[in-house]
């Protein structure tokens, strides 16, 4: 079932890219992750109480269902939109090793967390995105409906600032 809802949210991003834009589905997946990773700590970290495991499974949902909606799809669809023709092969497989690496890391590096934090070990994770909600908010142009030389100006403007 949370395949067939993966499908479900995949298929609202792409409706919802070309209306809402690209940028704003990617903070508010990110912001919407950091609350779930805030649910999901709680949850873990007051066990036995008759709302945690209602609690962790609508966070793990929330979490999933956010990062389906922005998180997931958008950074495949960016260097498309951000890299000219002649770049766009390169700048994708970048991406995608960058993309790679990062899950193997996060995959590598959950088991001992989750061995020293216990009910924490969410919490580097919800670091992780917090940070990247601040550098996404701060460099992330918003590319739907713009050309490519638009998109470029105005990464341009906010490299100079």
């Amino acid at each position: 079932s949370m395949n067939v809802g993966n499908v479900i949210i995949t298929a609202l991003s792409v409706y919802l890219m070309d209306r809402a834009g690209r940028r704003v589905l990617v903070l508010g997946s990110m912001a919407s992750m950091i609350i779930a990773t805030g649910m999901l700590t709680a949850a873990l970290v007051m066990p036995g109480h008759s709302w945690t495991a209602p609690l962790a499974v609508v966070s793990v949902v929330a979490f999933v269902a956010s990062f389906g909606i922005g998180l997931g799809p958008i950074p495949w669809l960016l260097p498309a939109e951000v890299f000219g023709m002649d770049e766009r092969a390169a700048a994708s497989g970048f991406v995608a090793s960058c993309n790679w690496v990062a899950n193997f890391f996060a995959g590598q590096i959950f088991l001992p967390l989750s061995n020293a934090l216990g009910g924490l070990s969410f919490l580097p994770f919800g670091g992780v995105l917090v940070i990247g909600l601040f550098v996404f908010s701060v460099y992330m142009p918003e590319t739907r409906g713009k050309s490519l030389e638009q998109i470029r100006q105005e990464m341009r403007q906010i490299s100079m600032s």
